[in-house]
């Protein structure tokens, strides 16, 4: 029988499995975690062929006014001011305290808030389509008309990205992956078809097919309303909860994309440029993707241990170690990525080739973010998500300041994405110095930085030093596949190490 815990409110609940496990054990996670990763496999199968397509149909430099509209569309998310992710936090929390019903009915707020702000932020949007429609430049007709499609699909994405957080909230990772598997889908027969038929333009009308269709599933899948509902006290303090969250999300975004921001402010054929570097953030976000999709799963987990334990160092301990798992999985995708990705690329994108070289230095940056989900996570479940905000603005003037110097010393795309790598590493050090750090004991900080080198070192440090020792220009099949078997091997090492002298076997046992 479990031994009760005295959480900080005073109230007695029963202590979590075992001191790094989830309230459910690992075998769930696991569950989840091959749900949510044959769908994210579909998925990412699925993405690279429509990405193909589309900068087979789209110039590079089309391809780059794109990358820029997406950042807008993305934007919208935050129009909410964090209300909605307060609301998913309680939801998450609800379900290890066991009071549902207040949770939902935050829901219902966070609803009415996310739709009256989006609406103000689509009108921003539909105003400056305007303003540049009357300035001069070359692709301004285009740069104006995508704005429009951005604004009138903003509040439509809110209302998309809101309803998946309450799936995850809920942990109902079916539903979701399903979802992802159809976005998939409808992008690449939709918007693929559109593109290949009118270009740029038909991508506006794919994308604006794909969302519509997202929402159709949701009303399919989770059929229960969202009502329109205000209380003024109560959203002030779901803001309160979501704001920090938001903000952290905010600037955590600004870090993502501030290479490609300043691609577009200090290059004089900036669409062109941005164009062949969406090549290597194309397989960067592959791999972030994988990443993600592991704490998409665990993410709702620590909040739930959070409510069952009330105990920060238990959620700790758990965080650090799906810390190691997560650099296991995304080490090894992003070898393959490294490794194959680079000549297959060259192959078939000739006209894409001036990013590719940015590639092998963008993905230990985005290893190192990925690292670093768990411990941002950390802060969110156990209520201290108001540090992540000076840490990621930290990274975001490291990263600043990296392509500064990069941009204005005749650095290529390679280096900027040297100066990117730079800045996420200082990020992911940053953000677990804050949040996991102070919870663990001397030997535990050396487990898991020994850990996580020992990892990246089997897998990405492998494949770059590989890249740079045999570079994708000199190569031919069979040295690309000497250099897969010799990371795969390194890998299985690892894995083989991890099982039988590590604490990895244990996560296939039962709660106690």
């Amino acid at each position: 029988m479990n031994a009760s815990a005295t959480t900080s409110t005073g109230i007695s609940r029963p202590a979590p499995s075992a001191p790094s496990a989830p309230v459910t054990g690992w075998r769930p996670v696991f569950a989840d975690s091959l749900m949510t990763g044959g769908a994210t496999a579909v998925c990412h199968a699925l993405g690279a062929v429509t990405s193909l397509l589309l900068r087979c149909w789209l110039s590079p430099a089309q391809m780059g006014l794109w990358q820029g509209l997406k950042l807008f569309l993305s934007y919208g998310n935050y129009a909410g001011l964090g209300a909605s992710k307060g609301a998913a936090r309680e939801l998450a929390a609800a379900r290890g305290s066991g009071n549902l019903a207040a949770a939902r009915q935050g829901l219902h707020l966070a609803f009415t808030f996310n739709t009256i702000t989006s609406t103000a932020y689509a009108v921003l949007l539909a105003a400056a389509a305007l303003i540049i429609a009357y300035q001069a430049g070359t692709w301004r007709t285009a740069w104006s008309v995508g704005l429009l499609v951005v604004a009138a699909l903003t509040v439509l994405q809110r209302y998309v990205t809101f309803r998946v957080t309450i799936l995850r909230a809920e942990q109902a990772f079916r539903a979701t992956a399903l979802l992802a598997v159809w976005e998939a889908v409808v992008t690449l027969l939709a918007a693929g078809t559109a593109t290949w038929l009118w270009g740029l333009p038909g991508l506006y009308v794919g994308t604006c097919a794909v969302l519509l269709s997202s929402w159709l599933f949701l009303h399919l899948a989770a059929p229960w309303k969202l009502c329109w509902a205000w209380d003024g006290a109560r959203i002030g303090r779901l803001l309160a909860i979501g704001a920090p969250i938001l903000l952290a999300g905010v600037v955590s975004s600004l870090l993502r994309s501030l290479d490609k921001l300043m691609i577009l402010a200090y290059l004089p054929d900036r669409e062109y440029q941005l164009g062949c570097y969406s090549l290597a953030l194309m397989v960067g976000a592959q791999v972030y993707g994988v990443g993600n999709m592991f704490s998409t799963v665990m993410g709702p987990r620590y909040c739930e241990l959070m409510g069952r334990s009330g105990d920060p160092r238990t959620v700790a301990l758990l965080a650090a170690r799906a810390s190691h798992l997560q650099a296991a999985v995304v080490g090894m995708v992003s070898s393959v990525a490294i490794l194959a990705g680079i000549p297959l690329l060259s192959w078939l994108l000739p006209e894409y080739r001036a990013g590719l070289p940015a590639l092998v230095w963008i993905l230990p940056g985005v290893v190192a973010l990925c690292v670093a989900l768990p411990a941002s996570q950390y802060l969110v479940a156990v209520d201290r998500h108001k540090r992540i905000v000076p840490v990621t603005a930290a990274g975001v003037l490291a990263a600043a300041a990296a392509n500064h110097w990069a941009l204005t010393h005749g650095g290529s795309l390679a280096g900027v994405a040297v100066a990117t790598s730079i800045a996420y590493l200082v990020y992911a050090g940053l953000i677990v110095r804050v949040s996991l750090w102070p919870q663990l004991t001397i030997g535990e900080r050396a487990g898991y930085v020994g850990g996580l080198a020992l990892v990246i070192g089997a897998t990405t440090a492998l494949a770059v030093g590989m890249e740079l020792w045999l570079p994708w220009s000199a190569t031919d099949p069979a040295d690309t596949a000497i250099k897969l078997v010799v990371a795969a091997c390194g890998w299985g090492v690892l894995v083989f190490a991890g099982v039988r002298w590590g604490a990895w076997a244990e996560l296939w046992g039962k709660p106690s």
